[in-house]
């Protein structure tokens, strides 16, 4: 993991999304957050960058285990109670913690997140999610994921294009997606990726946790926001205010322009409404 600010200020923890390292929360991101006085922590999940891998057949695991592995972080670094922001997958495993270590977690801001992943599941399994109240994900997402999942590129070359091809489609269509700064960014993401095979243990992970998605929502009972993207091409629209709706006297911002991945030229709304929440909650 790593950490910026100063130990003393309010802590606030970033959980990532699947198939992710905490890099992906980018560094000046956290500097920004940090400058506002908090003392921001971001972490590779297991299964992802430099953490441990697993033999996902063998040793199996949900989102309450992710959300355990996030507690058991703020004890190694002895943090007592923590902010957390989390992001797609990085959700439910916020809320999961919220849930069951209530006396850890303060606040929660949940981004480009939903209360039901079973409608992206069944795309993925190339199911008709027609009986489904909330949308799938958009075709051209749905392609990505097949060839992700089917066909994965083996150069270096290939991996680089391919997660840049992911982002760019992740960043939606009406804010300018920097390239070359993401193809930085996503160089050091492949140069720390051990095992590339245990990197859709993550798929695992939520498959056998989507009726806990389902459920958790409705047990939140600190500051909750919800930000959500009309952008978003995994979660659409609809799935932010649902959440919302799940999670009592939870505050709900819909972000023109916004898809699923953090963009710098959100950075400064994210920043005030992660301080907004915080300071409900203190």
């Amino acid at each position: 993991c790593e950490t910026f600010g100063e130990k003393e200020d309010p802590a606030l923890l970033l959980v990532m999304g699947a198939f992710s390292q905490g890099i992906l929360w980018p560094t000046e991101f956290c500097e920004q957050l940090a400058a506002v006085g908090f003392y921001v922590v971001r972490y590779d999940h297991r299964d992802a960058g430099l953490s441990t891998c697993f033999d996902y057949k063998k040793e199996p695991y949900d989102l309450r285990n992710m959300a355990q592995d996030a507690v058991g972080l703020l004890d190694a670094l002895g943090i007592d109670k923590v902010h957390v922001c989390g992001l797609s997958m990085g959700g439910p495993i916020a809320e999961l913690m919220a849930v069951h270590f209530p006396d850890r977690v303060q606040s929660l801001t949940l981004m480009a997140t939903s209360c039901d992943f079973r409608p992206s599941f069944l795309a993925y399994d190339q199911q008709s999610p027609a009986d489904m109240a909330l949308p799938k994900p958009t075709e051209q997402y749905l392609q990505l994921m097949q060839r992700f999942l089917h066909n994965a590129p083996k150069s270096p070359s290939e991996q680089l294009a391919q997660r840049l091809e992911a982002w760019s489609i992740l960043n939606g269509a009406m804010i300018p997606f920097e390239e070359e700064r993401y193809r930085e960014l996503h160089t050091e993401f492949l140069q720390r990726l051990k095992h590339p095979e245990s990197l859709t243990n993550h798929m695992g992970a939520i498959r056998s946790s989507l009726q806990l998605i389902l459920e958790v929502p409705f047990q939140v009972n600190v500051p909750t926001v919800v930000i959500h993207g009309t952008e978003d091409p995994i979660f659409p629209l609809p799935h932010g205010p649902a959440l919302a709706k799940c999670i009592r006297d939870s505050k709900l911002v819909l972000v023109e322009g916004f898809g699923h991945v953090p963009n710098r030229h959100f950075y400064p709304l994210f920043i005030e409404e992660i301080k907004a929440i915080a300071k409900v909650s203190s």
